[in-house]
């Protein structure tokens, strides 16, 4: 019983988080772990390409920049140059030799 009091509870808490998309999404953009994690999935992105195909890294770069570009031209509400730009940084560092 008390799972069920639980999981009503919790979806009575986000219901306004969901219907609140834009307000959301806004204060997403303005915290710095949303440029961390655009670095961290470039980074994820141009692993996967090197292990899964045979491409040099000039070409998992500029497959990494054209799914950053992709990614902010259709998938949010406005284009996010930052954005891009943390994704496609993400590309490089995962090149970086130490």
């Amino acid at each position: 019983m008390r799972i069920v009091i639980l999981c009503i509870v919790v979806i009575a808490l986000m219901i306004p988080v969901c219907s609140a998309e834009n307000t959301v999404h806004e204060a997403e953009d303005s915290m710095a772990i949303d440029k961390w994690a655009h670095l961290g999935f470039g980074y994820i992105i141009n692993d996967q390409l090197k292990k899964k195909t045979e491409l040099t890294a000039i070409e998992r770069f500029l497959a990494v920049s054209t799914i950053a570009y992709a990614k902010e031209k259709w998938a949010d509400s406005k284009f996010d140059r930052n954005d891009m730009i943390a994704t496609m940084a993400g590309g490089l560092v995962y090149e970086a030799k130490f």
